[in-house]
């Protein structure tokens, strides 16, 4: 993901004050070649006043794994991903820093489960949407060509719009499910998760930096949080959405 396409983006984001956003995220990119990955961090936090930016989630991921926040960084690989989910070094990355993870994951899916995953999160949510809409449209208008002239190439290219336009709201909607699900990754070095919300609670397991998982239930200061290992509550400092 080339620097220039990315300033390029922020440059275009709209209500963003002019020149800034572009100008933090180069400062963030020299502080980053100079290795002060911590100025780093707070430049590319800045850069994202702009918006929601997949370089600059990536980079401001680099610079956070750099600082030994291994938490912090897979959120917002993640949050890379979601934007752009075909890029191979976000994807690389963030599969990098689960390796350094304490909490290693239990049960990994099958090969059916990671192909279908990858099948629909080829395109993003955006990209997803307008597909499905676009070739519905175009389908449409093909099949009203076809009652016409009864063309059979015409009807061939109506059906797969038709397709393309079910795999694009497929696609949407399995990435609305994900966000409906409430993933969310710890971002605190380590913090217990209790069987109730309250400190006097008692401590059913212990949580590390990088402990991805998903939130069921909030009450006062606390998070009820799942993983495939089990869960409880947690203070809500200690873990941060993804999305």
């Amino acid at each position: 993901m080339t620097a220039h396409i990315a300033l390029l983006l922020l440059a275009l984001t709209p209500g963003a004050p002019a020149a800034s956003p572009a100008a933090a995220y180069n400062q963030g990119n020299r502080l980053y070649a100079a290795k002060d990955y911590a100025g780093a961090v707070h430049a590319y936090e800045e850069a994202l006043a702009a918006g929601p930016n997949a370089a600059v989630h990536f980079n401001l991921g680099n610079a956070l794994f750099k600082t030994g926040k291994v938490g912090p960084a897979i959120l917002h690989y993640r949050r890379a991903h979601f934007l752009a989910p075909r890029d191979a070094d976000i994807a690389a990355n963030l599969e990098f820093a689960r390796a350094y993870r304490v909490d290693k994951t239990l049960t990994l899916p099958g090969p059916l489960a990671r192909a279908l995953e990858r099948a629909f999160h080829a395109l993003s949510r955006r990209e997803a949407a307008l597909a499905a809409a676009v070739l519905f449209t175009f389908g449409s208008a093909l099949v009203s060509v076809w009652i016409v002239r009864r063309w059979t190439w015409v009807l061939i290219a109506a059906c797969a719009c038709g397709a393309g336009a079910l795999y694009g709201l497929f696609t949407e909607r399995t990435w609305a499910a994900e966000i409906g699900s409430r993933p969310a990754v710890v971002v605190a070095p380590e913090v217990s998760a209790l069987s109730g919300p309250s400190d006097d609670s008692k401590q059913i397991l212990l949580l590390h930096d990088g402990s991805e998982v998903t939130i069921r239930d909030a009450r006062g200061d606390y998070l009820l949080v799942q993983l495939p290992g089990g869960g409880g509550w947690v203070p809500k400092g200690a873990v941060e959405r993804v999305y």
